[in-house]
């Protein structure tokens, strides 16, 4: 059967005393005020995805729906920082089903699922945030099939049009700074830059067969970035070329066992507009210095395998049984 996959924490009380918060709270009223009202309010929505086909496997219906809202509306004003009160509703785990599951899915909606988005639209360093009660009303009018303040089929583009707005504003000098760093590079000495826009320095050639697509490859390799920061560090890793970053896939074919090179790879052959978080982030230029070690031919047949990034974070759901 297939079940929403909650965090292991669990908001009640014992048997039957009252909840360790005031039960009188208020949902929070929906406006669309502003944009970040309007935005905080569709990522709401969106949350409710899968919520009432759990309810309903659960066995949450008619009143119990009630309950269960009123729970998740106590449990999502815990404070993330509010250690007290996380650890005073984590003691038991003796209440009734709907008390149990509202509370747990009010703490995730509050203290991983905004905090995630928040990060996903603003970024993790950034100071500016979503409106959290926009967030929660929206989340509450659609998972308990309210008149929403926007169309539930509009809220996806709503999303992704508003993000990626923000997301151009706040990225826009970090991607003029990556810019400015590769076009006073491609002028450095022994620096090449090939039609993709990668660019590469030979330190030490070599003679010898080049590896294809589909080879595995055995490298030491050390990622920084255009500030000299160095991101991570690895040495005999194994890759099949295909399966990573297209300014690696082309940068590796060109080198032959011995020899050492550095890539400078913009975003587009890296990890793209939004980076990786939480080391690598938007517009990002990646500098490798690779040491190709080993070249191991492609086996008949083999295909490269894919890279799947991970996708913006939902309320996860486990495979039928």
């Amino acid at each position: 059967m297939k079940k929403l996959m909650f965090l292991a924490v669990f908001c009640l009380t014992a048997f039957g005393m009252v909840t360790l918060f005031s039960c009188t709270s208020q949902a929070p009223q929906g406006n669309l005020k502003t944009d970040i009202d309007s935005l905080s309010y569709a990522y709401g929505v969106q949350a409710t995805q899968d919520l009432d086909e759990y309810l309903q496997q659960m066995g949450i219906t008619g009143t119990a729906r009630e309950e269960f809202f009123k729970n998740v509306l106590i449990a999502s004003k815990i404070d993330a920082k509010d250690t007290v009160s996380m650890k005073r509703v984590t003691e038991n785990v003796n209440r009734a089903k709907a008390l149990a599951m509202g509370q747990q899915v009010g703490i995730q909606v509050s203290t991983v699922m905004f905090s995630q988005t928040n990060e996903t639209v603003f970024g993790v360093d950034s100071t500016q945030s979503l409106n959290k009660a926009q967030y929660l009303a929206g989340f509450l009018a659609a998972a308990q099939k309210k008149k929403l303040l926007m169309k539930q089929d509009d809220t996806q583009k709503y999303v992704e049009t508003r993000t990626a707005a923000i997301q151009e504003k706040i990225n826009a000098p970090i991607k003029e700074k990556n810019q400015a760093f590769l076009d006073k590079n491609k002028s450095a000495a022994g620096v090449v830059t090939t039609a993709s826009g990668l660019q590469y320095k030979v330190v030490k050639d070599a003679t010898g067969v080049k590896p294809a697509m589909g080879d595995t490859v055995l490298v030491n390799y050390k990622l920084a970035d255009i500030d000299g920061k160095q991101i991570q560090s690895n040495d005999s890793i194994k890759f099949v070329i295909g399966s990573v970053i297209p300014g690696w896939t082309e940068g590796i074919q060109l080198m032959s066992p011995g020899a050492k090179y550095t890539f400078y790879i913009p975003y587009n052959l890296g990890y793209g507009e939004m980076g990786r978080r939480p080391n690598i982030g938007p517009y990002a230029t990646l500098i490798f210095d690779v040491d190709l070690l080993k070249v191991h031919p492609k086996k008949a047949g083999a295909t490269a395998p894919k890279v799947v990034l991970p996708q913006h974070p939902q309320i996860q759901i486990a495979p039928k049984k």
